[in-house]
């Protein structure tokens, strides 16, 4: 169970209930603005209209045997942006769950979450009709909908919804109800789901819409594949509670994001810090001075550190130069998402007390219905400047890890959401990241599991023992490195042991180097020291060098 329940205060308590309040209230304005592989193009859809829809696939969904309780995977893309959110609000019109699935993922992986979660049903793009017909044994009796006017597997979303009754009748759905499964990396090799009920759903909504700066007028702009927390739930949570709309970004990309930006009249945007990387990368400082977005009022940042000099390029090219709002943001998958944010107006200070722990992550919460503790080893609060665990709570935490009792058990004791996060509070109050307690490699935003990675490596025949580290991208922010005991001679090369990867792991887990060791540096209790492999400047200070 959450932390803390939704207050009693809020009207609307699942999510359906916000789609309907909203279709009622701001019937003709639009909702989302997003590509549809159905039209081709990009299409506009009001609030009215997504709730029609909606009630037209989930009519066919319910004659198709999709009823409360099943779980609904959702493999689509941000080219079929407009879809994957018709389907999320259909399936929860029904009181099923949905899944979002890992566009990215090959095989193996996409045939461990269906396993996991025995779906009823999968509606997904024609670009994945041959990887799913390659896992028939995963899919069990799950309902195939493509979305394509002619399929080339299962049935059609066109004819789905030309079926279907706009007055189809909502099923009964509880605020404790499960709304989503979100899969995120998990520490001991394979992804976890995380489950969040309607009404931690509807709080992350409620939470949200601080933190992206957002009313009833604003423009919110994205680019977070849906298959991620960002994506399917805390984005279109904030926009669906603040009634605004959402533009949905089919993927980033420099001047064409930049240009969107302008064309729409967007208001607030999340450009994570790997993103505004590549902007710095890609721009000269005189044409991003040169940019103009006369609606823009805030630019959302952060999902990883960066250097010193990047954050003061962020106050003062994007925030002094272009006259916005900046807002440094963390939060997780599984705080539904409760987190941090530095909000603008700490920049200055911030940036003034920039030092050996980084830029601060803020010292004020998404909203107030959210906690922040540092906690130390014994679970008492941290002391001012002393590194402890970062923990959260708030009506949006998850309910648990799905099937997965000892780890909800850890992350969910003592009334906090336990992050795994290393932290410390300053005697201004500021929280700063100091390290991640959970093997976790980040890159360009998306959490990346170490023991996944060492676990392919280790599958390779030539191959003893092996670790994942992070090693520094100046744009990504971390990539993944491999390092690895060969038990051949001759061991199998760095080319073909990155072709192995790439065959069994999604593309940006791949490592983008293996380094060779002739043993892994062990503490006494027998677990290696991952701290020894990598240097501050990314540099190999292991054993055999």
């Amino acid at each position: 169970m959450s932390q803390r329940p939704l207050p009693a205060s809020v009207a609307e308590r699942t999510v359906p209930d916000l789609l309907d309040a909203r279709a009622a209230d701001r019937a003709d304005h639009p909702a989302i603005l997003a590509s549809s592989l159905l039209t081709g193009t990009e299409v506009a859809r009001t609030y009215a209209q997504l709730r029609d829809d909606a009630a037209r696939l989930s009519a066919s969904l319910a004659a198709a045997g999709v009823g409360k309780g099943d779980r609904v995977g959702i493999l689509l893309a941000n080219d079929g942006a407009a879809e994957a959110i018709l389907t999320y609000h259909a399936v929860h019109r029904l009181g099923a769950i949905n899944v979002p699935l890992n566009t990215r993922y090959v095989a193996r992986e996409l045939a461990f979450v269906l396993e996991f979660v025995a779906p009823a049903a999968i509606v997904f793009a024609p670009a994945y009709a041959g990887l799913l017909s390659e896992l028939q044994p995963s899919l069990g009796d799950a309902v195939l909908i493509e979305v394509a006017d002619e399929p080339v597997l299962g049935a059609s979303l066109a004819q789905a919804l030309d079926d279907g009754d706009p007055g189809h009748p909502r099923t009964t759905v509880g605020e404790l109800d499960d709304a989503d499964w979100i899969f995120t990396s998990g520490t001991t090799g394979n992804p976890k789901a995380v489950g969040l009920t309607h009404a931690e759903s509807v709080a992350c909504g409620h939470q949200s819409v601080p933190l992206w700066g957002l009313d009833a007028t604003s423009v919110y702009q994205g680019f977070a594949p849906f298959f991620t927390s960002t994506g399917c739930h805390t984005n279109q949570l904030a926009a669906l509670v603040a009634g605004c709309t959402y533009v949905i970004d089919t993927e980033f990309d420099v001047r064409g994001t930049l240009e969107r930006m302008e064309r729409y009249g967007t208001t607030s945007i999340f450009l994570i810090s790997a993103v505004l990387q590549l902007i710095f990368a890609r721009l000269t400082k005189e044409e991003i001075a040169a940019l103009r977005f006369p609606a823009l009022r805030r630019v959302c940042y952060g999902a990883q550190p960066g250097p010193a000099s990047f954050y003061r390029r962020v106050w003062e090219e994007i925030g002094q130069g272009w006259g916005v709002e900046v807002v440094n943001v963390y939060g997780l998958t599984e705080g539904g998402t409760s987190g941090m944010m530095l909000i603008n107006d700490d920049h200055p200070e911030a940036l003034q007390r920039l030092g050996a722990n980084g830029m601060s992550i803020g010292r004020t919460t998404f909203h107030p219905w959210i906690e922040h503790t540092v906690l130390a080893e014994d679970g008492t609060p941290a002391a001012v400047g002393e590194p402890g665990e970062l923990c959260l709570r708030g009506p949006s935490s998850m309910s648990r890890y799905v099937r997965d009792e000892e780890a909800s058990r850890l992350a969910l004791r003592d009334g906090w959401l336990h992050t795994g996060d290393m932290a410390l509070i300053d005697d201004a109050g500021f929280v700063f990241f100091v390290d991640r307690s959970k093997q976790i490699i980040r890159r360009g935003g998306l959490n990346i599991s170490s023991a996944e990675v060492e676990g392919v490596l280790g599958e390779h025949p030539g191959i003893l023992e092996a670790a994942a580290v992070p090693m520094p991208n100046p744009v990504l922010g971390e990539d993944v490195r491999g390092v690895v005991v060969a038990s051949t001679d001759p061991p199998p090369t760095e080319a073909e042991l990155i072709a192995w990867c790439r065959e069994r792991l999604a593309d940006y887990k791949v490592p983008a180097r293996v380094d060779f060791l002739d043993a892994l540096p062990r503490n006494a209790m027998g677990r290696v020291m991952k701290g020894l492999l990598t240097g501050e400047d990314g540099a190999l200070h292991g054993a055999g060098l």
